[in-house]
């Protein structure tokens, strides 16, 4: 059976089914005319179903002046965190899977006006953790960082005498 000949809401479901895998094998995006030259859909049909993508999340629309360019949206699962709180900040431990897999997400945030700001972030592949958190135990308890610690401390009594 061939598309013509399929009842229209099949047909519908064929297109945007379509489209949203030839977005998913382009990351990079895709105008309306490489979408158009890369289909066989015509612009009228690519249109609406752009719009119902758009509007269900399955994709982003960017525009560069007149350009509209359409991007597949590659969400990001949350399977776990933790946070850490001190003075007027918090660091946010996440583990995600996107594209590159799974890895440890790490945020620095601070409350400013009320508003929690983003400050830094660092990304870590999970399967290396074990490897970060080494080095981390490493620096934390060398001579150096010792040394440095117990200068700040005895900074921090002659401030406060």
């Amino acid at each position: 059976m061939n598309e013509e000949s399929k009842h229209p809401t099949q047909r519908e479901k064929i297109i945007h089914e379509d489209l949203l895998e030839y977005l998913k094998k382009h990351p990079k995006g895709l105008t309306m005319t490489e979408l158009v030259d890369g289909t066989s859909y015509s612009r009228k049909a690519l249109e609406k179903h752009l719009q119902v993508l758009v509007l269900e999340n399955e994709i982003y629309m960017k525009q560069f002046g007149i350009t509209k360019v359409y991007y597949p949206n590659h969400r990001i699962q949350h399977f776990d965190f933790e946070k850490m709180t001190y003075n007027n900040k918090i660091i946010w431990f996440n583990i995600l899977e996107g594209e590159q897999g799974l890895y440890l997400l790490i945020q620095k945030k601070k409350k400013d006006n009320g508003n929690w700001v983003h400050e830094h972030s660092i990304t870590i592949p999970l399967g290396e953790g074990d490897n970060f958190l080494n080095v981390l135990n490493k620096i934390l308890h060398s001579k150096r960082t010792k040394d440095l610690l117990e200068k700040n401390k005895k900074e921090e009594k002659k401030q406060q005498s």
